[in-house]
């Protein structure tokens, strides 16, 4: 049986404080790969043939050089793996995520929602990487609690929790979140294009 490796990140921000900035839509966003050395290998390679430190973290709203986010999203477009995407519309949501949830029960809710919508047989001994949401053993050991609570079997062998800046598969998760973000914030297409066909569900939450 292959066994995958899932890595997840977010794009946008669970705030509702709208008149200060907070962003409309919050988009979690997981990847799998049943080759995460050969995944972490894409990026190094842009990394040495753009001329980049091997320690570069590409994150989507830091990629500020059109050039290199073309190169980079096209360059994930072929690679080898699978995405599923969740965003949510904060505007629409009831008053109990407002005023009864922190900001980390309302992005684990959304991550253990998301993990519902990933079929269950990749889900079977895998192991799940999230980017660090505040103190790493509190969201990994809130996060199964949450499942738990809301009776979702996800199946994984471990739940790891990980700078982005250290782990590239958290890297691309948050390219794959930010292009979504991008298209439905700011109408902007062009990275949600590239990398497209690699999303096998995008769920939009109501």
């Amino acid at each position: 049986m292959i066994t995958f490796t899932f890595a997840g990140d977010e794009s946008g921000d669970v705030s509702f404080n709208f008149g200060k900035g907070a962003s409309r839509y919050f988009v979690v966003a997981v990847i799998a790969t049943s080759n995460p050395d050969g995944l972490r290998a894409v990026l190094d390679r842009v990394r040495r043939d753009s001329g980049l430190p091997q320690a570069y973290d590409f994150s989507f709203h830091a990629l500020t050089s059109e050039r290199l986010r073309e190169r980079v999203l096209t360059t994930l477009g072929a690679a080898d793996f699978d995405a599923w995407a969740l965003i949510v519309d904060k505007t629409t949501l009831p008053d109990t995520f407002k005023l009864f949830m922190s900001g980390l029960d309302v992005y684990l809710y959304f991550v253990s929602e998301l993990i519902r919508q990933i079929p269950s047989e990749k889900r079977q001994d895998a192991l799940l990487i999230l980017d660090e949401f505040g103190d790493p053993y509190e969201t990994r050991d809130e996060l199964k609690r949450l499942m738990k609570a809301r009776q979702i079997k996800h199946g994984f062998q471990r739940i790891s929790v990980r700078r982005s800046k250290s782990e590239s598969l958290i890297q691309i998760a948050d390219l794959v979140a930010g292009s979504i973000l991008s298209r439905d914030a700011h109408n902007e297409t062009g990275a949600f294009d590239l990398l497209s066909s690699k999303i096998r569900s995008l769920i939009e939450y109501h």
